[in-house]
């Protein structure tokens, strides 16, 4: 059984030891859409780890071209133990073909039968799912359909970035959270056309990258970007100078 709280839900899993199948657990409305978890008790894919997932559960209702972009983290629950619990967060778009995401290696099997972990009580195993929706998309607007690269490149420059925050293990979680907004608004800008940006975003894109950098994340392939935006700027600019 689920319960939720707000954007947090729940679920205890009864008879754990017993298990050999994957499970699902009770779908949450969270938002727009209904949520669940599936977990592989013992392992998915050939692991010796627990596998657990978040799906969104009434995708086939979903109107066409939908799709949700997500911050959401998932913990194995350490019931009595004063050790911290085992948590694992990550950014993903959720889509009709990829309507789940999650963890391969969650937590070693051996970890959560082991007594002294105090994952197990009364063979009951509780897991915890919080799911922040950051941006929704329905069916594709008509100014997305003229131009169908405009959707694919959006999706490549912010799922990228999103590794990169994932990636990032800030101890203050408001800095995480700042840099997770910076790199979200930052992609936005980058994946505009030259003739929509104007010198004061550019330069404004890069004191973004600076503080991204600062804050310690890799961000390569966003410096590599913004190189090839300034280049077609300034070669857009050459030309109406030239008329």
């Amino acid at each position: 059984m689920a319960n939720r709280v707000d954007h947090k839900f729940v679920w205890v899993i009864k008879n754990f030891s017993s298990l050999r199948e994957n499970l699902y657990s009770t779908p949450v409305q969270i938002g727009d859409c209904k949520w669940c978890l599936s977990v592989y008790p013992k392992g998915a894919f050939n692991t010796d780890h627990l596998s657990l997932f978040l799906e969104v559960a009434d995708c086939e209702s979903l109107p066409s071209g939908w799709r949700r972009f997500v911050k959401f983290g998932l913990t194995i629950v350490r019931q009595v133990s004063e050790e911290p619990s085992v948590l694992k967060e990550a950014h993903r778009w959720f889509d009709q073909k990829h309507y789940n995401w999650g963890f391969r290696t969650m937590i070693p099997l051996a970890k959560i039968h082991d007594n002294n972990e105090g994952y197990l009580v009364n063979d009951e195993l509780m897991v915890v799912a919080e799911i922040d929706v950051l941006q929704v998309v329905g069916t594709l607007e008509k100014s997305e359909e003229t131009n169908p690269l405009s959707n694919v490149k959006r999706v490549k420059y912010v799922s990228s970035a999103q590794d990169s925050v994932v990636e990032f293990r800030a101890r203050n979680q408001h800095l995480k959270t700042a840099c997770t907004n910076v790199l979200l608004s930052l992609t936005q800008t980058l994946c505009q056309t030259p003739q929509e940006l104007s010198i004061d975003d550019i330069v404004e894109a890069e004191k973004a990258l600076a503080y991204m950098k600062d804050s310690g994340l890799e961000v390569d392939w966003l410096e590599k970007k913004l190189k090839e935006v300034k280049e077609k700027k300034s070669c857009l600019v050459e030309v109406k100078g030239k008329k």
